[in-house]
Protein backbone atom coordinates (compact mmCIF):
# COMPACT_ATOMS: atom_id res chain seq x y z
CA UNK A 1 0.00 0.00 0.00
CA UNK A 2 1.46 3.35 -1.14
CA UNK A 3 1.50 5.54 2.58
CA UNK A 4 -0.86 8.74 2.39
CA UNK A 5 1.71 11.52 2.58
CA UNK A 6 0.25 14.81 3.96
CA UNK A 7 2.88 17.36 2.72
CA UNK A 8 2.61 18.20 -0.91
CA UNK A 9 6.14 18.34 -1.69
CA UNK A 10 5.94 14.49 -2.20
CA UNK A 11 2.42 14.08 -3.19
CA UNK A 12 4.56 12.89 -6.72
CA UNK A 13 6.69 10.72 -5.32
CA UNK A 14 5.12 7.07 -3.79
CA UNK A 15 5.74 5.34 -0.63
CA UNK A 16 6.03 1.17 -1.56
CA UNK A 17 5.72 -0.96 1.64
CA UNK A 18 8.46 -3.83 0.73
CA UNK A 19 6.55 -6.23 3.63
CA UNK A 20 3.28 -6.73 1.33
CA UNK A 21 5.75 -8.89 -1.02
CA UNK A 22 5.67 -11.67 2.10
CA UNK A 23 1.75 -11.46 1.95
CA UNK A 24 0.14 -13.09 -0.45
CA UNK A 25 -3.20 -11.19 -0.40
CA UNK A 26 -1.20 -7.99 -0.65
CA UNK A 27 1.76 -8.42 -2.96
CA UNK A 28 -0.04 -7.81 -6.25
CA UNK A 29 -1.42 -4.46 -5.11
CA UNK A 30 2.43 -3.72 -4.07
CA UNK A 31 3.59 -5.30 -7.48
CA UNK A 32 0.84 -2.82 -9.22
CA UNK A 33 1.85 0.01 -7.75
CA UNK A 34 5.63 -0.38 -8.40
CA UNK A 35 4.91 -0.95 -11.58
CA UNK A 36 3.24 2.47 -11.70
CA UNK A 37 6.27 4.02 -9.88
CA UNK A 38 8.79 2.70 -12.01
CA UNK A 39 6.94 3.52 -15.25
CA UNK A 40 5.49 6.86 -13.89
CA UNK A 41 7.93 8.65 -12.22
CA UNK A 42 11.75 6.54 -12.08
CA UNK A 43 11.64 7.51 -7.78
CA UNK A 44 10.05 5.52 -4.99
CA UNK A 45 10.32 5.63 -1.61
CA UNK A 46 10.62 2.27 0.08
CA UNK A 47 9.51 1.23 4.19
CA UNK A 48 9.58 -1.99 5.60
CA UNK A 49 12.77 -2.77 3.87
CA UNK A 50 14.38 -5.43 5.90
CA UNK A 51 17.73 -3.64 6.46
CA UNK A 52 18.64 -3.56 10.44
CA UNK A 53 18.15 -0.28 12.17
CA UNK A 54 20.95 -1.09 13.62
CA UNK A 55 22.88 -1.95 10.76
CA UNK A 56 22.15 1.70 9.42
CA UNK A 57 22.20 3.56 12.48
CA UNK A 58 26.33 2.05 12.83
CA UNK A 59 27.30 3.31 10.03
CA UNK A 60 25.63 6.77 10.07
CA UNK A 61 26.43 7.05 13.97
CA UNK A 62 30.55 6.37 12.24
CA UNK A 63 30.24 9.83 9.86
CA UNK A 64 30.67 12.60 11.54
CA UNK A 65 34.20 10.48 12.83
CA UNK A 66 34.62 10.52 8.97
CA UNK A 67 34.34 13.75 8.20
CA UNK A 68 35.87 15.43 10.97
CA UNK A 69 38.88 13.71 10.34
CA UNK A 70 42.48 15.82 10.51
CA UNK A 71 42.99 16.90 6.85
CA UNK A 72 45.98 15.42 6.11
CA UNK A 73 44.06 11.84 6.96
CA UNK A 74 41.15 12.28 4.64
CA UNK A 75 44.22 13.67 2.45
CA UNK A 76 45.99 10.33 2.35
CA UNK A 77 42.69 9.27 1.16
CA UNK A 78 42.48 11.09 -2.08
CA UNK A 79 41.20 9.55 -5.14
CA UNK A 80 43.86 10.51 -6.57
CA UNK A 81 45.40 7.38 -4.82
CA UNK A 82 43.02 5.23 -6.81
CA UNK A 83 42.53 4.26 -10.34
CA UNK A 84 39.89 2.60 -9.53
CA UNK A 85 37.84 6.23 -8.52
CA UNK A 86 37.17 4.66 -4.81
CA UNK A 87 38.54 7.16 -1.89
CA UNK A 88 38.16 11.13 -0.81
CA UNK A 89 37.45 13.58 -2.91
CA UNK A 90 37.14 17.30 -1.03
CA UNK A 91 34.61 20.08 -1.11
CA UNK A 92 33.69 21.03 -5.20
CA UNK A 93 36.29 18.55 -6.47
CA UNK A 94 33.68 16.40 -8.35
CA UNK A 95 32.05 18.27 -11.18
CA UNK A 96 28.38 17.58 -12.77
CA UNK A 97 27.57 19.21 -16.20
CA UNK A 98 30.65 21.17 -15.84
CA UNK A 99 29.85 22.90 -12.63
CA UNK A 100 31.15 21.86 -9.37
CA UNK A 101 29.08 20.30 -6.95
CA UNK A 102 29.22 21.84 -2.95
CA UNK A 103 30.01 18.59 -0.91
CA UNK A 104 32.73 16.05 -0.13
CA UNK A 105 32.61 12.47 0.18
CA UNK A 106 34.27 9.11 0.18
CA UNK A 107 33.27 6.75 -2.47
CA UNK A 108 33.65 2.91 -1.29
CA UNK A 109 32.89 0.02 -2.86
CA UNK A 110 32.91 -3.93 -2.86
CA UNK A 111 36.22 -4.49 -1.68
CA UNK A 112 37.74 -6.64 -5.00
CA UNK A 113 41.40 -7.65 -5.95
CA UNK A 114 42.89 -5.89 -8.89
CA UNK A 115 42.11 -7.69 -11.98
CA UNK A 116 43.06 -5.05 -14.96
CA UNK A 117 46.56 -6.13 -17.18
CA UNK A 118 48.58 -4.23 -18.83
CA UNK A 119 48.27 -4.94 -22.35
CA UNK A 120 51.31 -7.66 -23.68
CA UNK A 121 50.39 -9.40 -20.07
CA UNK A 122 48.37 -12.12 -19.40
CA UNK A 123 44.89 -10.69 -19.72
CA UNK A 124 42.48 -13.25 -20.19
CA UNK A 125 41.02 -15.04 -17.34
CA UNK A 126 40.21 -18.49 -16.92
CA UNK A 127 36.11 -18.41 -16.47
CA UNK A 128 33.97 -20.47 -18.61
CA UNK A 129 33.82 -17.27 -21.00
CA UNK A 130 37.30 -15.96 -21.21
CA UNK A 131 37.56 -12.25 -20.61
CA UNK A 132 40.17 -9.63 -22.38
CA UNK A 133 41.11 -7.99 -18.89
CA UNK A 134 43.07 -5.40 -20.99
CA UNK A 135 40.13 -3.49 -21.41
CA UNK A 136 40.43 -0.06 -20.07
CA UNK A 137 37.45 -0.61 -18.10
CA UNK A 138 38.59 -3.33 -15.88
CA UNK A 139 40.69 -0.99 -14.06
CA UNK A 140 37.90 0.59 -12.31
CA UNK A 141 37.36 -2.63 -10.05
CA UNK A 142 39.96 -2.92 -7.11
CA UNK A 143 40.35 -2.64 -3.27
CA UNK A 144 39.17 0.05 -1.13
CA UNK A 145 41.13 3.21 0.62
CA UNK A 146 39.99 2.70 4.46
CA UNK A 147 40.11 5.34 7.50
CA UNK A 148 43.00 4.53 10.23
CA UNK A 149 40.80 2.38 12.48
CA UNK A 150 42.30 4.74 15.56
CA UNK A 151 40.80 7.61 13.84
CA UNK A 152 37.30 5.59 13.66
CA UNK A 153 37.13 2.06 15.22
CA UNK A 154 35.35 -0.45 13.73
CA UNK A 155 34.49 1.82 10.28
CA UNK A 156 35.28 -1.22 7.97
CA UNK A 157 32.89 -3.42 9.69
CA UNK A 158 29.90 -1.05 9.72
CA UNK A 159 30.28 -0.39 6.44
CA UNK A 160 30.22 -4.06 5.05
CA UNK A 161 28.10 -4.90 7.69
CA UNK A 162 25.52 -1.98 5.53
CA UNK A 163 26.73 -2.88 1.88
CA UNK A 164 25.89 -6.55 2.51
CA UNK A 165 22.32 -6.15 4.05
CA UNK A 166 21.96 -3.09 0.84
CA UNK A 167 23.32 -6.44 -1.72
CA UNK A 168 20.88 -8.54 -0.58
CA UNK A 169 18.01 -5.64 -0.68
CA UNK A 170 19.08 -4.89 -4.22
CA UNK A 171 18.53 -8.42 -5.58
CA UNK A 172 15.24 -9.11 -4.02
CA UNK A 173 13.98 -5.54 -5.27
CA UNK A 174 15.28 -6.74 -8.91
CA UNK A 175 13.08 -9.69 -8.81
CA UNK A 176 10.43 -7.42 -7.52
CA UNK A 177 10.92 -5.56 -10.41
CA UNK A 178 10.96 -8.61 -12.47
CA UNK A 179 7.24 -9.73 -11.48
CA UNK A 180 6.02 -6.04 -11.55
CA UNK A 181 6.86 -5.79 -15.37
CA UNK A 182 5.91 -9.69 -16.33
CA UNK A 183 9.83 -10.36 -17.26
CA UNK A 184 10.36 -14.06 -16.30
CA UNK A 185 11.70 -14.33 -12.48
CA UNK A 186 15.40 -14.62 -12.39
CA UNK A 187 16.35 -12.94 -15.28
CA UNK A 188 18.96 -10.58 -14.26
CA UNK A 189 20.30 -13.35 -11.51
CA UNK A 190 23.07 -13.68 -14.71
CA UNK A 191 24.23 -10.35 -14.08
CA UNK A 192 24.22 -9.79 -10.48
CA UNK A 193 24.10 -13.23 -8.99
CA UNK A 194 25.95 -13.65 -5.51
CA UNK A 195 28.49 -16.10 -5.07
CA UNK A 196 26.65 -18.38 -3.32
CA UNK A 197 24.71 -19.46 -6.39
CA UNK A 198 27.18 -18.88 -8.88
CA UNK A 199 26.91 -22.81 -9.92
CA UNK A 200 23.51 -22.00 -11.56
CA UNK A 201 24.91 -18.79 -13.64
CA UNK A 202 23.41 -19.68 -16.94
CA UNK A 203 25.36 -17.30 -19.29
CA UNK A 204 29.25 -18.11 -17.94
CA UNK A 205 29.68 -15.01 -17.30
CA UNK A 206 29.77 -14.64 -13.30
CA UNK A 207 31.68 -12.39 -11.82
CA UNK A 208 30.98 -10.69 -8.46
CA UNK A 209 29.82 -7.15 -9.02
CA UNK A 210 31.17 -4.49 -7.62
CA UNK A 211 28.73 -2.15 -5.71
CA UNK A 212 29.80 1.54 -5.10
CA UNK A 213 28.23 3.54 -1.98
CA UNK A 214 28.93 7.38 -1.39
CA UNK A 215 28.86 8.84 2.21
CA UNK A 216 28.27 12.54 1.50
CA UNK A 217 28.32 15.51 3.41
CA UNK A 218 26.41 18.43 1.95
CA UNK A 219 26.98 21.99 3.14
CA UNK A 220 24.17 24.35 4.49
CA UNK A 221 23.28 26.04 1.08
CA UNK A 222 23.30 29.61 2.43
CA UNK A 223 25.73 31.97 1.78
CA UNK A 224 29.29 31.25 -0.08
CA UNK A 225 27.99 27.71 -0.10
CA UNK A 226 24.73 28.37 -2.41
CA UNK A 227 24.62 26.44 -5.45
CA UNK A 228 24.37 22.84 -6.73
CA UNK A 229 25.24 20.08 -4.10
CA UNK A 230 25.22 18.25 -7.15
CA UNK A 231 23.72 19.19 -10.48
CA UNK A 232 20.75 17.93 -12.06
CA UNK A 233 21.54 14.32 -13.40
CA UNK A 234 20.36 11.11 -14.47
CA UNK A 235 22.27 8.08 -12.81
CA UNK A 236 24.35 7.08 -15.57
CA UNK A 237 27.03 4.16 -13.75
CA UNK A 238 25.22 1.31 -12.21
CA UNK A 239 22.01 -0.41 -12.50
CA UNK A 240 19.84 0.99 -9.12
CA UNK A 241 20.62 3.26 -6.39
CA UNK A 242 19.25 3.29 -2.88
CA UNK A 243 19.76 6.67 -0.91
CA UNK A 244 19.54 7.08 2.81
CA UNK A 245 18.97 10.23 3.99
CA UNK A 246 20.76 11.48 7.15
CA UNK A 247 19.14 14.29 9.35
CA UNK A 248 16.07 16.62 8.61
CA UNK A 249 17.45 18.85 5.97
CA UNK A 250 15.39 18.87 2.40
CA UNK A 251 17.73 18.93 -0.65
CA UNK A 252 17.33 16.08 -2.86
CA UNK A 253 14.49 17.24 -5.74
CA UNK A 254 13.47 15.08 -8.13
CA UNK A 255 11.80 15.99 -11.87
CA UNK A 256 7.84 14.86 -12.09
CA UNK A 257 6.23 13.44 -14.80
CA UNK A 258 4.75 17.48 -15.79
CA UNK A 259 8.50 18.62 -15.75
CA UNK A 260 7.97 20.16 -12.26
CA UNK A 261 10.83 19.92 -9.68
CA UNK A 262 9.71 17.99 -6.52
CA UNK A 263 11.18 17.67 -3.18
CA UNK A 264 12.05 14.52 -1.74
CA UNK A 265 12.55 15.32 1.85
CA UNK A 266 14.12 12.84 4.33
CA UNK A 267 10.95 9.96 6.05
CA UNK A 268 12.05 8.40 8.44
CA UNK A 269 13.21 4.65 8.02
CA UNK A 270 13.10 4.65 4.15
CA UNK A 271 15.43 4.10 1.61
CA UNK A 272 15.04 6.56 -1.63
CA UNK A 273 15.04 4.00 -4.90
CA UNK A 274 15.36 5.21 -8.04
CA UNK A 275 17.04 3.60 -11.51
CA UNK A 276 19.57 4.67 -14.13
CA UNK A 277 19.91 4.92 -17.32
CA UNK A 278 21.32 1.65 -18.54
CA UNK A 279 17.87 0.39 -17.42
CA UNK A 280 16.07 2.53 -18.70
CA UNK A 281 18.05 2.06 -22.33
CA UNK A 282 17.70 -1.76 -22.08
CA UNK A 283 14.04 -0.93 -21.07
CA UNK A 284 13.61 1.56 -24.18
CA UNK A 285 12.11 3.67 -21.31
CA UNK A 286 9.79 1.02 -19.78
CA UNK A 287 11.70 1.72 -16.51
CA UNK A 288 12.00 5.36 -16.26
CA UNK A 289 15.66 7.10 -14.96
CA UNK A 290 14.81 9.87 -13.57
CA UNK A 291 16.33 13.74 -13.48
CA UNK A 292 17.25 14.33 -10.33
CA UNK A 293 19.45 17.35 -8.08
CA UNK A 294 20.60 18.39 -4.88
CA UNK A 295 20.66 21.80 -3.96
CA UNK A 296 27.15 -3.64 -10.13
CA UNK A 297 27.35 -4.78 -13.39
CA UNK A 298 29.62 -6.90 -15.33
CA UNK A 299 31.61 -3.94 -16.62
CA UNK A 300 32.14 -5.98 -20.42
CA UNK A 301 28.11 -5.91 -20.53
CA UNK A 302 26.30 -4.41 -22.73
CA UNK A 303 22.92 -2.47 -22.75
CA UNK A 304 22.26 -4.34 -26.09
CA UNK A 305 22.78 -7.57 -24.64
CA UNK A 306 20.89 -6.53 -21.58
CA UNK A 307 18.02 -5.48 -23.69
CA UNK A 308 17.62 -9.40 -25.26
CA UNK A 309 16.80 -10.70 -21.76
CA UNK A 310 13.46 -8.51 -21.79
CA UNK A 311 10.62 -9.34 -23.38
CA UNK A 312 9.14 -7.40 -26.25
CA UNK A 313 6.31 -6.52 -24.61
CA UNK A 314 8.18 -4.48 -21.78
CA UNK A 315 10.03 -2.71 -24.02
CA UNK A 316 7.35 -1.39 -25.90
CA UNK A 317 5.61 -0.46 -22.94
CA UNK A 318 6.19 3.30 -23.36
CA UNK A 319 5.79 3.06 -27.33
CA UNK A 320 2.49 1.98 -26.54
CA UNK A 321 2.06 4.50 -24.06
CA UNK A 322 2.05 7.64 -26.43
CA UNK A 323 4.31 9.04 -24.51
CA UNK A 324 7.52 10.35 -25.34
CA UNK A 325 10.95 8.54 -23.94
CA UNK A 326 14.21 9.75 -22.84
CA UNK A 327 15.11 9.39 -26.35
CA UNK A 328 18.57 11.14 -25.32
CA UNK A 329 19.30 8.36 -22.88
CA UNK A 330 18.31 5.67 -25.29
CA UNK A 331 20.61 6.90 -28.40
CA UNK A 332 23.44 7.55 -26.05
CA UNK A 333 23.25 4.09 -25.02
CA UNK A 334 23.06 2.85 -28.53
CA UNK A 335 26.28 5.01 -29.20
CA UNK A 336 28.43 2.06 -30.04
CA UNK A 337 31.30 3.76 -27.73
CA UNK A 338 29.25 3.89 -24.59
CA UNK A 339 26.90 0.61 -25.07
CA UNK A 340 29.16 -1.43 -22.49
CA UNK A 341 28.44 -0.68 -19.17
CA UNK A 342 32.36 -0.62 -18.47
CA UNK A 343 32.78 2.18 -21.14
CA UNK A 344 29.78 4.22 -19.93
CA UNK A 345 31.02 3.94 -16.33
CA UNK A 346 34.83 5.16 -16.94
CA UNK A 347 33.75 8.03 -18.94
CA UNK A 348 31.09 9.16 -15.95
CA UNK A 349 34.05 9.32 -13.47
CA UNK A 350 36.48 10.37 -16.14
CA UNK A 351 33.91 13.75 -16.57
CA UNK A 352 33.23 13.65 -12.42
CA UNK A 353 36.88 13.74 -11.71
CA UNK A 354 38.82 14.83 -14.66
CA UNK A 355 42.31 15.26 -12.74
CA UNK A 356 41.85 11.39 -11.53
CA UNK A 357 41.29 10.51 -14.55
CA UNK A 358 44.50 12.10 -16.51
CA UNK A 359 46.85 10.97 -13.99
CA UNK A 360 46.24 7.09 -14.03
CA UNK A 361 44.48 7.03 -17.48
CA UNK A 362 46.28 9.81 -19.45
CA UNK A 363 45.93 12.43 -21.02
CA UNK A 364 44.71 10.47 -24.45
CA UNK A 365 42.17 8.63 -22.57
CA UNK A 366 40.73 11.61 -20.93
CA UNK A 367 40.29 13.78 -23.74
CA UNK A 368 38.93 10.75 -25.22
CA UNK A 369 36.03 10.20 -22.73
CA UNK A 370 35.62 13.96 -22.06
CA UNK A 371 34.90 15.01 -25.80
Amino acid sequence: MTCEVTSPQVSSIPILDLSYADDPSKKPLLLKQLHDALFNVGFLYIQNHGVPEGTISSLVSRLPQLFDQPDEAKAALSKLNSPHFLGYSGFAEESTLGKKDLREQFDLATDLPVIWRETGESGISNEKTSRDLTKMYWRLRGPNQWPREDLIPNFREAFTNYHDALQALSYRFVHLVEEAFGIPLGTFDDFFLPKTAQHSAKNGKYMPPQHRIKLIKYPPSTGQYRGQGVGAHKDSSGWLTFLYQVGQEEGLEVVNAKGDWVQAPPIGGTFVVNFGNAFEAATEGAVKATVHRVSGLPLDLTVSEVRTYIPESVRKLRKESNEASSSNTVASFLDPRWDSLGESQLRKWIRSHEDVGRKWYGNEVADFYLQ
